[in-house]
């Protein structure tokens, strides 16, 4: 989809304002609120189905549509170049279990992360069942589940980084993408060749962060692996925490097993893959400050 077809994108806003209403929008809905003939409609939803923006089905035996993801993505990418947040979107830097991040740049030039948020309902169900994950109940559409991952992952960073904890800068937010600073760096798991002196630099970065988090954000980040931390390449080594969506409260009666296998895992990765050392309880102890 081209970002200046503007008939097209009102279609597809239309598509998503009826989600909660719709499981399938049906196509006389959607010309009706997007102000198009029929024929205009049809044409460019097939369009768009053909590019896996949308997806089609015949309801009650009328043509209806459904956002996909891709669609998704590009109504925040669109809303973020008309909010004069980026001005174009480059390539796809990485791809996680629910999410994709690209590389795009602001209107002076500046390089920025933009993470889209694809959580399933079913993920989010079983994460639910075990987590006070958020407001929405088990019925929410997929594209609420994701639009709230994607404020909750924000309102981390911001918690965070405000308190000087080793996290991408959090810029945005939009629909269910975030916007954050560009760090050069790949994660921990492409990390080889690291001295004892680099990696503990590394843990000690991760460590302070997992600190400030519980000690002054009062939030646990719930899902800590090597996968989710960010090494940068620049000239001064540092450890970032990435991926914070799943984080929980402190007062969360889960919050405590939760640090405690975080910080197991980081420990035990070190431990051998940097031929560290470290003890987990005395991080552990380190981080929530008990003797």
């Amino acid at each position: 989809m081209r970002l200046a077809d503007k008939t097209a994108y009102h279609i597809l806003s239309e598509v998503y304002k009826l989600h909660r209403r719709f499981e399938y929008a049906p196509i006389s809905l959607l010309e009706k609120d997007a102000g198009v003939p029929h024929d205009i409609a049809v044409k460019v939803l097939l369009r768009l189905s053909e590019a896996g923006i949308v997806r089609s089905r015949v309801v009650s035996g009328e043509l209806s549509f459904q956002l996909t993801f891709a669609g998704v993505n590009v109504l925040s990418a669109i809303a973020l170049i008309r909010r004069g947040v980026v001005a174009g979107v480059g390539d796809r830097i990485g791809v996680g279990k629910e999410s994709e991040v690209y590389i795009a740049w602001t209107p002076s030039g500046a390089p920025v992360s933009l993470k889209f948020h694809e959580e399933g309902a079913r993920s989010f169900r079983s994460m639910a069942r075990r987590r006070a994950y958020g407001r929405r109940d088990r019925r929410a559409p997929w594209l609420d589940v994701a639009i709230e991952s994607a404020e909750r992952e924000l309102r981390a960073l911001v918690m965070v980084n405000s308190l000087g904890g080793a996290v991408p800068k959090p810029l945005t937010s939009e629909l269910n993408c975030v916007v954050t600073e560009y760090i050069e760096g790949v994660e921990l798991t492409s990390v080889k060749g690291l001295s004892e002196e680099q990696a503990t630099k590394v843990l000690n970065d991760v460590v302070d962060t997992i600190r400030i988090a519980f000690k002054e954000a009062g939030i646990v980040h719930g899902d800590l692996s090597p996968y989710n931390v960010l090494v940068s390449a620049g000239e001064t080594l540092r450890g970032y925490i990435i991926d914070w969506p799943q984080y929980v409260s402190t007062s969360d009666p889960a919050a405590m097993s939760l640090l405690a296998n975080d910080v197991k895992r980081i420990a035990a990765y070190f431990n051998k893959n940097f031929g560290l050392t470290v003890n987990a309880e005395d991080l552990l102890r380190r981080i929530t400050g008990s003797s």
